[in-house]
């Protein structure tokens, strides 16, 4: 993955970041997550090491507030081609929100404007979960990642296919933002996430 810096990061209070879950997450990634395709980050099957900025992206998405709220409802990540993103988001913001993030009945959501895009964070998560020990926590489907232990589920949706009601989620990971036709899918995801509170996120994810 690329070593450059981002040109810019929203600045957060350090007290917010150490309070947050950064450093867990970035644990969780480097334990489970895994190359998918042989490229300048490594070899398929390696161990995905984390750059220092990757690193420091993920605390500033995790800060939370005095109340344990996530700073961030929503987080926009622009980035160029072939910087790792779909892994990233795979494993530090899609698994470990529905394995280790601590919430029952969670909800977590890929979208984008076609199905087949929306599979694409979705495929490199289920990869790594058929890879490692974190098969034996999740039932694998076609499109969803179940876990029985908190009925938590990871589904992938797309503009094409959505309907409007029954969306309870906790983190929504939205890829390739700037190919979105409209809002509707954000905006229906954004105000579906309100009965989650401050735990809930939507994570946007735009080729910069």
């Amino acid at each position: 993955m690329s070593s450059w810096p981002p040109l810019w990061l929203t600045p957060v209070p350090q007290k917010a970041i150490e309070q947050g879950d950064g450093e867990i997450v970035i644990e969780f990634t480097e334990t489970f997550g895994t190359i998918g395709k042989d490229g300048i980050a490594g070899k398929v099957g390696q161990a995905l090491k984390l750059r220092p900025w990757q690193q420091d992206l993920i605390r500033h998405v995790y800060a939370r507030d005095d109340d344990g709220g996530l700073v961030a409802r929503t987080a926009l990540i622009g980035m160029p081609r072939k910087n790792g993103k779909s892994a990233l988001s795979a494993i530090s913001f899609g698994l470990y929100s529905l394995l280790a993030e601590g919430v029952d009945g969670g909800e977590v959501y890929s979208i984008a404007a076609e199905k087949e895009q929306a599979r694409i964070v979705f495929s490199e998560a289920k990869r790594i979960v058929e890879s490692t020990e974190l098969s034996e926590l999740v039932k694998v489907y076609r499109d969803a990642l179940f876990v029985p232990a908190t009925n938590s589920v990871y589904r992938v949706l797309s503009a094409e296919s959505f309907s409007k009601e029954g969306y309870n989620p906790h983190r929504v990971i939205a890829d390739e933002l700037h190919a979105h036709k409209d809002r509707s899918l954000f905006d229906v995801m954004s105000l579906a996430m309100g009965n989650r509170g401050s735990i809930a996120q939507l994570i946007a994810i735009t080729t910069a």
